[in-house]
């Protein structure tokens, strides 16, 4: 797939990786700026012969199909121990199902079930209050201020009714 040639986008683009770096103690060359240690494993999966009958994913409807899996942590520091409390977490899991050249269907997940921003520019905001917080500094300090505004965001606010809330939801 080509680059894309959309200035602000690459202008964003380029921020969250150097956002990464910091957040990582520099550049790690070679490495992703995240999820930088990881095993990629290969196989086939072959779905039970219920499968097909419960969705239309292509990958159900075969007998079987070649994937790609590979596990990381999620930190940019390669080498980052996988029992490391703050950093290896949250995991990641990534699976390619290969239906054909250039076609294929991508499962990306990671083990927590919240994700800190909907876009890239909020990914950014969140990463710079990581590098710049000082756990022993004033509170409350930059990730907190952050959080404090994530929370009065309209998103985040208490619902009463919850059928509403849903709509709104689907609507952005």
């Amino acid at each position: 797939m080509p680059l894309t040639t959309d200035e602000k986008l690459l202008t964003l683009s380029h921020a969250v990786v150097e956002a990464f770096d910091k957040a990582n103690g520099g550049i790690h060359p070679g490495f992703r700026p995240a999820h930088a240690k990881g095993i990629v494993l290969t196989g086939v999966f072959t779905p039970s012969s219920e499968a097909a009958s419960l969705t239309r994913a292509p990958h159900l409807q075969r007998d079987s199909t070649p994937v790609t899996v590979r596990f990381s942590d999620f930190a940019g520091i390669p080498t980052i121990p996988d029992n490391a409390a703050q950093g290896a977490s949250p995991r990641g899991c990534a699976i390619r199902f290969h239906l054909a050249e250039h076609v294929h269907t991508d499962i990306i997940a990671h083990s927590v079930d919240t994700f800190p921003t909907r876009t890239a520019e909020g990914l950014l905001e969140f990463i710079n209050a990581l590098v710049a917080t000082d756990p022993a500094g004033p509170h409350p300090n930059a990730i907190e201020q952050w959080g404090c505004r994530l929370r009065r965001h309209p998103r985040f606010q208490p619902v009463t009714n919850p059928g509403q809330a849903a709509r709104d939801r689907r609507r952005t």
